[in-house]
């Protein structure tokens, strides 16, 4: 493979073990490819395009990508970057019903608690730490200079418990940017006079 070429023109390069074999080396469990951002772009698209076998490497990798997800930052942040190719993964059924049916956990005997995990897996798009919150509130507010709120603030702080704790015990409840306002106005009224 050259060194200049994009992961797409190098994946069609190699024959389909291959290709399988490059799609599961990317997946957590085999080791941190949390930098790999291209590899993952066409990983998502072989999941949707690529052949049976491919798509369900695929389907594996991104599975596990999502519930690697919950717990470590890099995969978090690595996710993020691509939540637009996850959404419209998740918009096709086809592939959709893989990578949940990768997810779905053993012992499950009702209909829908695969999709009730991956809205689970999905809260991970949320604010979550006090610095995530402390820069949305600056945006929101229009606060620059000495008047930004600064990661250790307490309302940076107990907005991200409280985002924290809604997403944990909340899984399928979509908080709205209106509630985060309302409940920091409740939290440092002073903040927004």
């Amino acid at each position: 493979m050259k060194r200049h070429q994009s992961p797409k023109a190098c994946i069609d390069e190699l024959n389909l073990l291959e290709r399988r074999q490059f799609l599961r080396g990317l997946c957590p469990c085999r080791g941190n490819s949390s930098e790999n951002l291209e590899g993952w772009r066409e990983l998502f698209s072989r999941a949707r395009f690529g052949s049976v076998t491919e798509r369900k490497a695929a389907a594996h990798s991104i599975g596990t990508l999502i519930e690697k997800a919950q717990q470590i930052d890099s995969y978090r942040e690595l996710l993020i970057g691509l939540q637009g190719d996850l959404d419209e993964l998740m918009s096709d059924p086809r592939s959709a019903s893989q990578v949940l049916g990768v997810m779905k956990k053993h012992g499950h005997a009702h209909k829908g608690a695969a999709r009730k995990n991956y809205r689970k897996a999905y809260s991970v798009f949320a604010l979550q730490t006090p610095a995530e919150v402390a820069s949305w509130l600056n945006r929101y507010a229009d606060r620059k200079g000495a008047q930004t709120i600064t990661t250790n603030s307490p309302i940076a702080k107990k907005l991200a418990q409280w985002l924290k704790h809604r997403a944990e015990f909340q899984p399928t409840r979509q908080t709205t940017e209106q509630e985060i306002i309302k409940r920091a106005k409740r939290l440092a009224p002073a903040l927004f006079t």
